[in-house]
């Protein structure tokens, strides 16, 4: 309609690109993009051919707005909408051309980046499938989306690390609060004292350092029930002093939440299906899909190297090569030892005598790209950029993998997970 044109696109096999993984993509390009329903779910459904039938199944599978799931049940729920204006130009449009056929036209030069085969285990990680691995870093990150701490060993529960991320910021709106819309949580540091009992907590906008008992109900005010993303959790909120120190953190009123963990349900539909989360069927504190994210030390080293040759991520980044650090993952798990990539193949790994189940690729997004350092968030379109040239497949840009920890046992044990114990995957060969 006149200069707006709304629009989805298909991939060769007649499979969808959603339109999140266009916005993505395209926000790395400097392209301005809507997407979405564009606040007109009759129209979008209509156009979409999306049945009452289907509409009611998204809403089951937790599809609401402003969501990631641009596609469920191989139907996309909404659209790209590009609108031209007064300003305008001819060049504007032709960037334009040039993104979507960059990055979804696939061609006899681009093929490698567009096809999920791009990210498969390396015949050279294969070949060398004896090399040792090793843990060579452990994190955790109790507050969700605030920044962690290292141990060199820490208790395992059933829902992971113990008491990585069991606690979360939630606005007086009722969002959970994370570094994609407030920056500023990185700045917030946390780390725990097993032997005392408590989580200390600062922020350069607070004088006082947060202290708060583990076990102690001093500073609980109440308790509630509360869904996310297809789980229900039983919560426990903190007094005004507590949500006073980190709304000043933040810059925004908010208040801190902790998980219980007395009643955690998996992320199952009311239809059987799963949800967002793919670990289903496993206790989870506040986390997006999984109990942990291992990430190599080889794989870092490789993506550095491309940064490093990397001349637009150059010309982003004030002329200077961009390089990143393992952290600015936010993994649980580092390893070393080994070809980049070759965690991709793991199906499930020992790390000293602990199970662990793969439930495949970390779909990453733009907050790998804010920069917390010098003082200030920084953000820049790289690493995301140069990950999208050779990680994408199927909408998604990987990097890391996502486990379950496979505790046999039906009671808590006193499991800890150590730095130095070596790590022993079952490589899917196929």
């Amino acid at each position: 309609m006149g200069p707006m044109v709304s629009f989805n696109m298909k991939r060769p096999d007649g499979t969808w690109y959603g339109y999140r993984e266009v916005e993505k993509l395209a926000t790395l390009s400097g392209i301005q993009l809507r997407t979405g329903c564009f606040c007109n779910p009759g129209a979008c459904a209509k156009y979409l051919g999306l049945s009452h039938l289907d509409l009611l199944s998204n809403i089951e599978a937790g599809h609401v707005c402003w969501d990631d799931r641009d596609i469920l049940h191989g139907k996309p729920t909404g659209a790209v909408r590009v609108s031209f204006g007064y300003m305008s130009t001819f060049e504007d449009a032709m960037k334009l051309v040039n993104f979507v056929e960059n990055n979804f036209v696939i061609s006899s030069s681009n093929r490698c980046a567009l096809q999920p085969s791009s990210i498969s285990l390396p015949i050279e990680g294969i070949a060398k499938a004896a090399a040792r691995h090793f843990l060579s870093s452990i994190t955790v990150y109790p507050i969700k989306s605030c920044a962690g701490f290292s141990v060199d060993q820490w208790p395992l529960t059933s829902t992971g690390l113990l008491h990585d991320r069991e606690w979360i910021l939630k606005s007086t709106t009722g969002e959970i609060l994370t570094q994609k819309k407030v920056p500023e949580m990185c700045y917030i540091s946390t780390l725990i004292d097993l032997n005392l009992g408590k989580l200390f907590v600062e922020s350069p906008r607070c004088k006082e350092k947060l202290q708060i008992e583990l076990t102690s109900n001093s500073l609980v005010a109440g308790r509630d029930e509360m869904d996310i993303q297809n789980h229900r959790y039983e919560v426990r909120s903190y007094n005004n002093e507590v949500d006073i120190w980190f709304s000043r953190a933040i810059d925004r009123p908010c208040t801190l939440l902790r998980n219980s963990g007395s009643q955690s349900h998996s992320c199952i539909n009311k239809n059987g299906s799963p949800g967002m989360c793919r670990d289903v069927g496993a206790r989870l504190n506040f986390v997006n899909e999984a109990q942990f994210l291992l990430i190599s030390e080889e794989s870092i080293a490789d993506l550095n190297s491309r940064l490093k040759s990397n001349l637009d991520g150059r010309r982003s980044n004030g002329g200077q090569a961009v390089q990143v650090g393992a952290m600015r993952f936010r993994p649980n798990l580092v390893a070393s030892g080994g070809e980049p990539y070759a965690e991709d193949g793991w199906n499930n790994l020992n790390i000293g005598g602990k199970y662990f189940m793969s439930l495949g690729g970390c779909n990453r997004c733009q907050m790998i790209n804010i920069n917390p350092e010098a003082g200030e968030v920084q953000r820049f379109s790289e690493p995301l950029a140069t990950l999208a040239g050779y990680r994408r497949a199927k909408g998604k840009i990987m990097f890391g993998i996502l486990l379950r920890y496979e505790n046999n046992t039906k009671t808590e044990s006193d499991t800890w997970i150590r730095v130095g114990e070596e790590i022993v995957p079952n490589i899917d060969r196929h």
